[in-house]
């Protein structure tokens, strides 16, 4: 199905469109949302493809983390911290190449884990009922309240008020209209793609055209600096080396995947922290240019990829934004989270596995050479590239259903967004249960009118109850771990830049 003209050609195009998001600095959520308008039209093998495709932004965040110090997302944080130096002293072209062939190595290593933990998840699915399926879902809307940087409560709150609007429409369980308001635009409910582009795409652009930082001439002396000449075999040399290094990192970022709700930026600390702590030497070198610390957070950066997609297309359940909205895709091609993934949509599952494994070959390849034009993507002025983004997202927006309103969704989840972003609200947990609400809602009635109250008798249903409690404990202990490590690592910087702390 994969190796066809058309997927192929697919997945060529969402590993560009990953490339050039990634190398943009806060760009690549907006440019994965704008496959979104086109999920209604197109065959499901080919979306499927170009998401996938889409799935290795992390590559090309090295780009600017590297040449400026400036991370491409939020998991290039670490990166900078010894791939700028590396830059500094003219060996770029060095970080860059390890950093792209650590990234592939660690894909490689998570399509693995991947199709090991579909194996595994076929054989407990089966044992699941309608009890489990909507314990599943409040799981969901748990675990991604968390990845919002400790604001738990908050992430919640948003989940709660987004289960809400997720009752407006039309009821297929009591077959009546619910909060329609006598307005034929709302029988159907709100629509998807219009939230996801106000939520996403929209604060993140005002963001950036705000912060109005100008890199061009930054860029170009970076550019002019830096030999774009790779040596190959001296690369995968390096690599092979810290071989053990590679494998370490990227299962703790396969694991870290599994675990919904811990987040990538944490899976790219935890190795960045496990590579300082375990490598010979590290202490005294990570930080001022050590290649060690290009390759921990880049290896784990690919991996998590592979676990994260796991529990997104089995449970429902996704790990960070850019799978809340490969979620939101499924969705909109007709696909349903759970045991249909697994049983009779399993070809499609095995299709991400795959596809993971090409796509990171491919950008891998791209990356070599193409990495002088990803450059210049990356420092193109907010002026010029803010207008163009939105003009891209808008129009997706409207093309889903071709109405005037949806821009008027847009703009109102824009302002939400918007808002949401500057005091710290987090937005996933909102995109999440309003993919989850119907499943919640239909699970709800058929498990209510099934058991009864004596649905909560069942061992399956109570060790997911006890699984969602040790996660949550387990996973805000590994965020307060990351925020420690990361409030280390900048007061460790800045002792360095002024020994007197001034």
């Amino acid at each position: 199905m994969l190796f066809q003209p058309l997927p192929m050609l697919a997945l060529l195009m969402g590993v560009i469109i990953a490339m050039i998001g990634g190398a943009i600095p806060g760009g690549s959520l907006p440019t994965l949302i704008i496959l979104l308008g086109f999920a209604y039209h197109i065959d499901p093998v080919i979306g499927i493809a170009i998401v996938v495709g889409g799935a290795v932004t992390n590559t090309a965040d090295s780009v600017p983390a590297i040449l400026l110090g400036v991370p491409g997302g939020a998991t290039g944080q670490a990166t900078i911290l010894d791939g700028y130096p590396l830059s500094r002293r003219g060996e770029a072209s060095r970080a860059l190449a390890v950093s792209y062939l650590s990234s592939l190595v660690g894909g490689l290593i998570g399509a693995v884990g991947f199709f090991f933990s579909i194996m595994v998840a076929r054989e407990i699915i089966l044992l699941f009922g309608s009890p489990e399926f909507f314990m599943l879902a409040i799981l969901g809307i748990t675990m991604v309240a968390i990845v919002s940087s400790g604001a738990f409560l908050k992430g919640l709150v948003g989940a709660s008020v987004a289960l809400a609007l997720t009752l407006i429409g039309f009821d297929n369980i009591t077959g009546t209209l619910r909060y329609t308001f006598d307005i034929e635009y709302l029988w159907d409910g709100i629509p998807l793609i219009p939230v996801l582009v106000g939520l996403f795409a929209l604060p993140e652009m005002f963001n950036l055209m705000l912060s109005g930082k100008s890199v061009s001439e930054q860029a170009d002396a970076a550019i002019k600096r830096t030999n774009f000449q790779f040596k190959y075999l001296s690369a995968v040399k390096e690599v092979f080396e810290h071989r053990w290094l590679v494998f370490r990192t990227s299962i703790i970022g396969l694991v870290v995947g599994l675990m919904p709700g811990v987040g990538t930026v944490a899976a790219h600390w935890l190795a960045y922290t496990h590579a300082y702590q375990s490598e010979k030497g590290a202490k005294e070198t990570f930080g001022t240019g050590d290649i060690r610390g290009v390759i921990a957070p880049d290896a784990a950066n690919n991996a998590i990829d592979g676990g994260q997609i796991v529990p997104t297309l089995a449970v429902g359940i996704p790990g960070s934004s850019h799978q809340a909205i490969l979620l939101a895709f499924l969705v909109l091609m007709g696909f349903v989270p759970g045991p249909e993934m697994l049983q009779t949509n399993l070809h499609i599952t095995l299709l991400f596995g795959i596809g993971i494994v090409v796509a990171n070959v491919i950008a891998t390849g791209l990356a070599f050479y193409c990495t002088p034009w990803l450059a210049r993507i990356s420092f193109i002025r907010p002026g010029v590239l803010v207008p163009c983004v939105i003009v891209v997202v808008t129009l997706s927006a409207f093309r889903a259903n071709m109405s005037v309103i949806d821009l008027a969704i847009m703009a109102i989840f824009g302002l939400l967004g918007v808002f949401m972003k500057i005091y710290g609200w987090p937005r996933p947990p909102v995109i999440i249960a309003i993919v989850l609400g119907q499943q919640l809602n239909q699970y709800f009635w058929l498990s209510l009118n099934a058991f009864g109250w004596r649905m909560f008798e069942r061992p399956q249903m109570l060790t997911i109850m006890a699984i969602c409690f040790a996660v949550v404990w387990l996973a805000i202990r590994v965020q307060r771990s990351t925020a420690e490590t990361v409030a280390a690592s900048v007061r460790d910087n800045a002792s360095e830049t002024d020994p007197k702390g001034k």
